[in-house]
């Protein structure tokens, strides 16, 4: 348990390093957004490859966590307060509820060690990866952002906490209900935003 929270604080300060430092040729790419969208999009979606039981019966896998799975967890626990800070900072009220369902989610999830069922919303972070990239102004980065949005955000979470919560024997069941039910009309909100924007 100590292990855990010194992953999270190291974490937490490793976002506040990152952004100090000049990583990318085009200065509106924010370092930590960028990398932490590379780890947990990808390492998530690979984690829910290998462990699809995560999905569907989390109960048999409860007490036998593959280490990699929490650890990106654990990384991304620490990304969540910078990522409240950043919203707070920019004073935008659905950044400000994204960084605080985050913050939520997670510390809800660690407090009563199921922070492995953060793997199926934090798989959405891989439309993030080319929503870091738009500084950069390539159509091919808008429509792949647009496309990963939708598949990640609006189908493949959903449906995966949907399962999640359709198992009698999950934990946390109604915690997660309330939180997909906060998170999934954000993206579709956020979404909308998009299509209108790809449409201009």
């Amino acid at each position: 348990m100590n292990s855990d929270l010194q992953i999270v604080y190291c974490s937490f300060l490793f976002w506040f390093y990152i952004d100090s430092i000049k990583l990318f040729s085009n200065e509106r790419v924010i370092n930590s957004a960028l990398i932490h969208a590379c780890i947990s999009g990808i390492g998530n979606s690979v984690g829910l490859v290998m462990y699809p039981i995560i999905i569907y019966d989390y109960s048999q896998i409860e007490g036998n966590i593959p280490p990699f799975i929490s650890n990106i967890a654990l990384i991304s626990f620490g990304y969540s307060f910078y990522d409240l800070y950043i919203g707070v900072k920019s004073k935008k009220m659905d950044n400000i509820l994204h960084g605080f369902i985050f913050v939520s989610s997670f510390t809800l999830t660690y407090y009563y060690n199921v922070i492995a069922i953060t793997t199926m919303p934090m798989i959405t972070e891989t439309s993030s990866i080319f929503l870091n990239l738009r500084p950069y102004k390539k159509r091919w980065i808008d429509i792949a952002f647009a496309v990963t949005f939708f598949i990640y955000r609006i189908i493949l979470s959903p449906a995966f906490l949907t399962m999640y919560m359709i198992n009698p024997n999950n934990s946390l069941r109604m915690a997660v209900l309330f939180e997909a039910l906060l998170f999934v009309p954000l993206n579709v909100y956020w979404f909308y935003l998009i299509v209108k924007k790809l449409n201009v």
